[in-house]
């Protein structure tokens, strides 16, 4: 449950930060692809948001496959279950497949305490200290 708190208030932290209360500003400026482009605050929160429900909806339907396929494509005719409360269901059962995110979350909160030019040592040692399980690449990389 603790967990889950850190989770959500993270999570919250992050959106918060892109608000428009916050600073008073309606748009800010962003470099894509080398050039500068004006997007309203709600418009960026909004795609923050979308981001991370696509990286949670990702996880979660990659969860019954993941490791199964090894060396091959999973053909098209392998159901992939989904289903209301599929989200919930395998965050209670199976936690860990979340490691990608909750990973991310561990840079999010260097951010937040050190702001956008944290240097790469921060990262680094919250990266290395968190007290989260990791699976396989996300293991290695620690």
């Amino acid at each position: 449950m603790k967990k889950l708190l850190h989770f959500v208030w993270i999570i919250f932290i992050v959106t918060y930060g892109c608000s428009d209360e916050k600073t008073g500003q309606k748009s800010t400026k962003i470099l894509v692809d080398g050039e500068d482009i004006t997007i309203s605050k709600a418009k960026l929160k909004d795609k923050i948001k979308g981001g991370w429900a696509g990286q949670v909806i990702g996880c979660t339907y990659g969860g019954p496959t993941e490791f199964r396929f090894n060396g091959t494509m999973i053909q098209e005719y392998q159901p992939i279950p989904w289903y209301d409360g599929y989200i919930k269901s395998w965050y209670d059962n199976a936690p860990g497949l979340y490691d990608d995110i909750y990973m991310d979350l561990t840079f999010v909160e260097v951010f937040e305490k050190e702001g956008l030019d944290a240097p790469a040592l921060s990262h680094a040692k919250a990266f290395a200290n968190a007290e989260y399980m990791l699976w396989h690449a996300n293991q290695a990389a620690r």
